[in-house]
């Protein structure tokens, strides 16, 4: 049974929702065996620390970076609201405020999984910067441990028509007490992707597409029936010479996060 690590996720019990601060999205796609549980409905609560804010390889924020989320599951449906705070921001990045709210659906036929997603990107604290929305699915086919996905995402919002997509293999491992997953992934995005998201001007005009190495993985430690730990990662390596004039070509995040379920 698998889920998705569109779920680096991060927890801080009610208040999380006041605390709502900065970001970009720092989700990262990853098979996930916990998803179906034998309630019809949980909840679950996790709070990260790590040293870095990225998505898809874009720097967002540097330090020290608190990643709250909560998580409702109901018969396979998801709903997660998560945020991204800079506590300690050593790069000159601007904070800026964000909360995202994640929609999806599990679907498992034999060996096949699929999750269709909508998730929402919100600026709360900046009005210049606006919301947008991507539609994705991840699908994935596991033999055992081992599986190979694709989980192409089109933006729906602000950016019509900009696309990024992800294509790997992963390893999903899960006991009653531990959960590991890893992935290696090549993932690429078109042009008015990197046109809004990197170069931030269409006028500018990118003048190829966005192309990147992801490899990510975490180890999940049940400490009891409730509580778990969870040290996790994400590399980046940008390909080609024409964004690594304006990001770094190898960006590191370490996470350690704390979770409840309920």
């Amino acid at each position: 049974m698998k889920k998705t690590l569109l779920h680096t996720l991060a927890f801080t019990l009610i208040n999380f929702i006041v605390l709502a601060q900065e970001g970009g999205g720092t989700q990262t796609t990853v098979a996930d065996t916990t998803q179906l549980i034998k309630s019809p409905f949980s909840v679950s609560v996790e709070s990260a620390f790590t040293n870095s804010y990225l998505w898809r390889g874009i720097q967002f924020n540097k330090g020290l970076i608190l990643q709250p989320s909560v998580t409702l599951d109901y018969k396979g449906f998801s709903l997660n609201i998560w945020n991204s705070t800079s506590i300690l921001e050593t790069n000159d990045n601007a904070n800026i405020q964000e909360l995202d709210f994640t929609l999806l659906k599990v679907i498992e036929a034999g060996n096949f999984y699929f999750e269709p997603t909508l998730l929402l990107y919100t600026y709360p604290t900046k009005n210049s910067i606006s919301a947008t929305a991507e539609a994705s699915l991840y699908a994935a086919y596991y033999k055992g441990s081992f599986g190979v996905f694709i989980n192409p995402a089109t933006d729906v919002l602000s950016n019509t028509g900009g696309t990024f997509s992800e294509a790997g293999f992963t390893y999903d491992n899960e006991t009653d007490k531990s959960h590991t997953v890893l992935n290696f992934a090549y993932g690429t995005g078109n042009k008015k992707f990197s046109e809004y998201n990197i170069t931030g001007d269409e006028s500018v005009g990118a003048t190829s597409g966005y192309n990147m190495i992801d490899i990510n993985g975490y180890y999940q430690k049940r400490l009891n029936e409730t509580i778990y730990i969870k040290p996790s990662f994400n590399f980046f390596h940008i390909l080609g010479s024409y964004f690594t004039n304006t990001l770094n070509t190898n960006q590191l995040n370490i996470a350690i996060s704390i979770g409840a379920e309920f």
